[in-house]
């Protein structure tokens, strides 16, 4: 299988804003040891559109001529860490996720079982999609829920 219908794209990273209560990330792009940007080809670029999409709040690209991209995961920002959530979580990853081309669907979204000690705070998920043409593709996250 082709990495071709996966595209290339600039490699991001995220990294928590140190100084903000408001469950922001910062996107930073990454540099080469040349100084060049580094790209993210193939089922890695894919993964990184999925996680980009899921973080993005679904409206805040309406600006740039991308109103419905991203997703509704913040409005879950302040709740509990428990079934109702858990059930919106897969829910809004479900729809957001429909509207990404290169996935066929998605196969399963599952959240870790809390254990004693757990951070209440976040959702472990696992999502597995169908890409168009290929192999299944499995990413796993956590989504911050702040209030906890």
């Amino acid at each position: 299988m082709s990495d071709k219908p996966f595209l290339t794209d600039i490699k991001l990273t995220r990294r928590a804003f140190e100084q903000m209560t408001s469950n922001r990330e910062m996107v930073d792009l990454v540099a080469s040891a040349s100084g060049d940007l580094q790209t993210v080809t193939g089922r890695a670029n894919l993964a990184q559109a999925i996680i980009n999409r899921l973080l993005t709040r679904q409206g805040e690209l309406a600006r740039l001529g991308h109103p419905t991209y991203g997703s509704r995961l913040h409005e879950l920002i302040g709740e509990l860490n428990n079934a109702r959530v858990r059930a919106l979580a897969e829910i809004y990853i479900r729809e957001c996720l429909a509207q990404e081309t290169r996935i066929e669907k998605v196969t399963q979204v599952t959240f870790a079982a809390p254990t004693r000690g757990y951070d209440r705070s976040t959702l472990q998920v696992t999502i597995t999609v169908q890409p168009v043409g290929g192999e299944a593709l499995a990413v796993v996250m956590p989504l911050q829920l702040g209030g906890g």
